[in-house]
């Protein structure tokens, strides 16, 4: 993990995903990527030389200055944290994009965000920004919508244990070694979706086995919903994160149709490491 990407709009989120991301790559002896997204008005267009081009001149006065914000904002951002080496960008257009286009060509590792929930206000944090990365992103991706402020010492893992996952547990694998962390991995049962716990423990123990999982507890847990049983269930072992994969618009299993992953990321106040699954 060398390089880790960090959206900022100036929130208070924001700010807790660039201090986060700040602990990680200090621990990782990694570099931050910090990014702003200008939304530039609809007749102006931003060089990638920080020009601005625009046929009313207001218009353009008004972006210039936007910028200037922007630049001395993302500046202050960046000498609030210490030990690490932060790249600063500012880029216009619409903030999915930018960011899909950043991790698929900057090599970007991990992409560390925060959220407001669905809730929250129409900025970058907006719940359906963050939904929309943990949807698609090629890399890992870490939300959290308050500080984090302890070591990540226990990780829930929320599956169903029917599918192939190789990739999604090699990626695991590496956030347990790396925080040093247990797993606790879990299958939540729920009125519309339930299976006997013989036959439940039976998959979780050979899934466990198969991918050669240490450090690691299983636990059955029943509620009236998925995702709330996945947050109630973290809340009860006092964990420190959340994993999960998601397949984004395709789902493969009850457990990775994106619309749990999301509701999770959108609700849970522990912070959510998702990994998109692939066929």
């Amino acid at each position: 993990m060398k390089n880790i990407l960090v959206p900022t709009d100036f929130s208070k989120q924001a700010k807790y995903a660039l201090d986060f991301a700040a602990v990680i790559a200090k621990k990782a002896s990694a570099k931050i990527k910090l990014v702003h997204v200008l939304e530039v008005p609809s007749s102006s267009s931003l060089h990638v030389t920080g020009e601005v081009e625009s046929d009313d001149p207001m218009e353009k006065i008004f972006t210039i200055k936007l910028i200037e914000s922007s630049e001395r904002r993302l500046a202050e951002l960046a000498a609030s944290v210490s030990g690490v080496t932060v790249e600063t960008h500012i880029h216009s257009g619409n903030p999915f994009q930018v960011l899909t286009h950043e991790i698929n060509d900057s090599n970007v590792d991990l992409l560390v965000m925060g959220t407001s929930g669905s809730s929250g206000i129409d900025e970058l944090t907006v719940g359906s920004n963050a939904e929309k990365m943990v949807r698609h992103a090629t890399c890992p991706v870490i939300t959290l919508k308050r500080p984090v402020t302890i070591d990540i010492k226990d990780i829930v893992f929320a599956s169903d244990f029917t599918e192939d996952q190789p990739a999604l547990i090699e990626q695991l694998k590496l956030l347990q070694t790396f925080f040093g962390a247990k797993l606790h991995v879990v299958k939540v049962n729920t009125p519309h979706d339930f299976h006997p716990s013989h036959d439940d423990i039976i998959a979780m123990d050979a899934f466990i086995k198969k991918y050669g999982l240490e450090n690691t507890s299983r636990s059955i847990y029943n509620d009236l919903n998925a995702d709330e049983g996945i947050m109630h269930y973290a809340g009860d072992i006092k964990a420190d994160m959340i994993a999960m994969g998601t397949s984004g618009r395709t789902g493969i299993g009850r457990f990775f149709l994106g619309s749990i992953a999301e509701d999770v990321v959108n609700h849970a106040e522990r912070p959510v490491w998702t990994y998109r699954l692939h066929k």
